[in-house]
Formats: structure tokens, sequence, C-alpha cells
């Protein structure tokens, strides 16, 4: 489409400036004269007409195409939202999307069943004829395939009482650890250490190695927060900087 497009405007200004020329030098003497080289305006009204009527079709087409190219940002994410451009990148490679018209939800909890949905994508895992035996999570349920998936892939996994949760938030240490899981990243020991991350905490190894891949940096404080939810906001800042190493910082 973008080439189609790229072709579009740059054939249309030369067309319409041809056109416009013609019809000018028509107003001046007879046709094949030295004020009018080329054709007369009753041949231009005849013979050019129809053309015209191509130029404004085409004219409307690139509209619609320009229409259909333009991503338009969420209500609630503005373009000066803080994870506006990774929530973009993210939008745009059909990994994460709205939670309903015009809206994202950044600041909303991402919930086990999403996260699930969304690394299957990200990692572009097959859904096909994966099955589990979580009891809380039936075949109908709507994220059943992908955290089928990703239980598969070694990415997630359930509770000892044979339960998933698909509706518990996602917490910023088991987002580390699922993340470290999926994109193989290893720890440098080249970051320094977050004061409320214990050296013996379960998930101090997955939470450091993000920090060493500068994926994250933590709080201004020197925390990393590891039981708060992980909001959607963040959740495609992380991703977006596993996904894509010219994101994470200098």
């Amino acid at each position: 489409m973008r080439l189609k497009m790229k072709v579009y405007f740059f054939i249309l200004p030369v067309l319409v400036g041809f056109f416009a020329a013609q019809l000018v030098n028509a107003d001046y003497g007879a046709p094949g004269s030295s004020t009018n080289p080329v054709i007369s305006r009753s041949y231009a009204d005849k013979v050019l007409g129809p053309l015209r009527e191509q130029v404004a079709s085409l004219s409307e087409e690139i509209t619609v195409l320009q229409q259909q190219s333009v991503v338009k940002p969420f209500d609630d994410v503005p373009a000066t939202h803080w994870a506006y451009d990774s929530i973009m990148f993210m939008v745009d490679k059909g990994i994460l999307k709205g939670t309903g018209p015009g809206y994202f939800s950044p600041d909303r909890p991402a919930r086990r069943s999403e996260f699930a949905v969304i690394m299957v994508k990200a990692l572009n895992l097959p859904v096909e004829n994966t099955e589990l035996n979580f009891k809380d999570v039936q075949t109908k349920h709507w994220a059943y395939s992908f955290i089928a998936a990703a239980q598969k892939a070694g990415l997630m996994s359930g509770y000892p009482d044979g339960t998933f949760k698909p509706d518990k938030e996602v917490t910023r240490g088991e987002m580390a650890v699922i993340l470290v899981r999926a994109f193989g990243l290893e720890k440098t020991g080249t970051a320094t250490e977050f004061s409320d991350v214990p050296s013996d905490y379960w998930a101090a190894e997955a939470i450091l190695t993000l920090a060493d891949n500068k994926i994250t940096k933590g709080y201004e404080d020197r925390t990393f927060r590891p039981s708060l939810p992980v909001r959607r906001s963040e959740a495609a800042i992380f991703l977006a900087k596993s996904i894509d190493p010219s994101r994470r910082e200098n």
C-alpha cells in the first residue's frame, strides 16, 4: 500500500500541472500557433475531460489510503503520554490492543490471562493443539489456547492448588521472570542492586537480569517494587525494550 501511495503522490502533481499548463496555453491563438503550441480549450474539454475525471478519482483514492494508513491514538493515551511511543509500537505489531473503542486503559493492571496472550503473540507461539488442566480455566475461556501455549513454552505456570488464576494481577517480579524466560536474557552483574530486592528474594535473579540488560532501572529511590501490579503502560514499555534492544537505555 505504501508503494502504491508513493507512486500516486508522484504522478498526481505531474498530471495536474500538465493539464493546467495546456489549458492556460489554450486561451491564446489558434491550435498549433506559437501562442498555442498544443491544444485549444474546446479540444481540451473534449479529449482531456475523461482524464480529468480519472485524476479526480485518483485523488479520492489517495484520500482513502491516507485515512487507512493513519494509526489513530487512543483517547486515554495522548501523544504526550509518557508511554505513548512504546504503546503505539506494541499496538502496531499487533501484540497489544485496546480495552474498548478508543481506549487502552494504560493505568489498569495487566491480568495473568492478558499477559499470557501478550507473550504468546510477542513470540509468535503456536496456539493450535494446546491443552491445559487448570481447574479454573475451562476450554471456553477466551484466553484458554494462549494460556496453554504460554505454559507449554515454559513461560508461565500455575499454583500448587492446581489453579492458574487468570484474573489475578501480574506483579512486577512475576513479569521479570517471564521476560527473562521468554527472551533468554542473561545476567551480567553490571547493574546496581535494588534496595527492596534482597538476594534471597525469589525473583531477584530475574529482576537484576532486566536491569543488567537496561530494560529497567527501577524507581528514582533505587527500588523496584516487585510486589506491585504491572500496569498496561508499563507492560508495553518492558516488552518494547525486550523485543527491540535499540529502545533500551544507555
